[in-house]
């Protein structure tokens, strides 16, 4: 067995594991004390894979889907707790702990950095009306029942004329400037998430006030993304884009203990 690292949490808050509350596998989760904070972790067996490599793998998707609904879970508490990177893993429990001891001045520092505080994302990407418009002079022939790989060949060209020409990757950056300023009085800290996609989105994540929520939503709400784009707003969530540990980098998907 291994112990799997979710998130730390001020060490006051060390009983406040919900009752019957399980992570990876189905395990029961449990409390770590180390120095001023307290680990959220489980057992894990080795086997469980980890590796971003195997992002297919359903083991591995719901794997992740459990992690963060116990980060959730310490969210729920009404305590902001710093998410640890999915994939941390050490031998046991001691192990975990040297690790966050070594670091203790750091994590401590972060999770008293972000107390009080949530992540909002913006997720922006063209309507289908946008794309239609864009692809209009090849539709036929993609859309022949008679063509294989349809799908494939509509990322490809709608990938081709976005590289040629930038239109819906500057349309999508005018969209986001705009949310970004409709929310600007409600946001202590922004991260621009890099594109993984050939479909043209963009995904920005800010951290604001827990008590800001509802405002911070009726903000960008208030702004017209027009025919051609839309935009998803998700959140409230752990701050996970917001977990460097001091001046390192990195820190876009939780606390990294293994650099």
């Amino acid at each position: 067995m291994t112990t799997h690292l979710y998130c730390v949490l001020p060490h006051e808050m060390r009983e406040s594991i919900p009752e019957g509350l399980n992570g990876l596998a189905g395990a029961r989760v449990r409390a770590i004390p180390v120095d001023g904070i307290v680990a959220w972790v489980s057992d894990v067996e080795r086997e469980v894979p980890i590796a971003i490599e195997r992002v297919r793998d359903q083991q591995l998707v719901d794997g992740v889907r459990a992690h963060d609904a116990v980060v959730e879970a310490a969210l729920d508490t009404g305590t902001t707790p710093v998410p640890a990177r999915f994939g941390q893993r050490f031998e046991n429990d001691d192990a975990c702990r040297a690790a966050l001891s070594s670091r203790a001045a750091l994590v401590e520092s972060l999770l008293s950095t972000i107390q009080g505080f949530v992540e909002m994302t913006l997720v922006i990407t063209p309507s289908t009306r946008r794309m239609i418009r864009d692809l209009e002079p090849v539709l036929p022939d993609m859309v022949d029942e008679s063509t294989a790989g349809a799908g494939r060949r509509y990322l490809e060209t709608l990938h081709a004329r976005e590289s040629a020409t930038g239109a819906i990757r500057r349309a999508m950056d005018e969209l986001a400037a705009k949310l970004t300023s409709a929310a600007a009085r409600f946001v202590t800290r922004s991260s621009v998430h890099e594109q993984l996609t050939r479909l043209p989105f963009r995904a920005i994540s800010h951290l604001i006030g827990r008590d800001a929520v509802e405002d911070y939503k009726q903000a960008v709400d208030s702004v017209a993304p027009g025919q051609e784009f839309r935009f998803l707003v998700i959140g409230p969530r752990a701050p996970y884009s917001f977990c460097a540990l001091g001046a390192e980098s990195g820190g876009m998907h939780g606390m990294n203990l293994a650099d």
